[in-house]
């Protein structure tokens, strides 16, 4: 019988999520002890730190944490489209000269 892995991303992780959590959605099932060892290391380069009254890490800041870290802006992400292309239309030529 073949065992199918299954695991959670972090956009369908709670609001705060506890270390088990986390590590599975970061780093894969299973690493929940590397994880351990590496968020501490996190929290001295800013990593948010598990909240005492939640229980939990603030779901959104780990992941914004990781987006800065590995300089993901918005300009990384996919643009809705404008709309269809009306390739019958001829380009205009702006004041200076060039096609726009």
């Amino acid at each position: 019988m073949t065992t199918i892995l299954r695991f959670q991303t972090i956009d369908r992780l709670p609001l705060f999520a506890d270390e088990e959590a986390l590590s599975g959605a970061i780093m894969g099932p299973g690493k929940t002890p590397h994880w351990k060892q590496v968020a501490p290391l996190l929290e001295g380069r800013g990593f948010p730190k598990i909240d005492a009254v939640m229980g939990g890490r603030y779901t959104p800041a780990v992941k914004a944490f990781f987006d800065r870290e590995y300089k993901v802006t918005a300009a990384h992400q996919v643009a809705a489209r404008d709309g269809a292309e009306d390739w019958t239309t001829p380009w205009k030529k702006s004041k200076a000269g060039r096609q726009v």
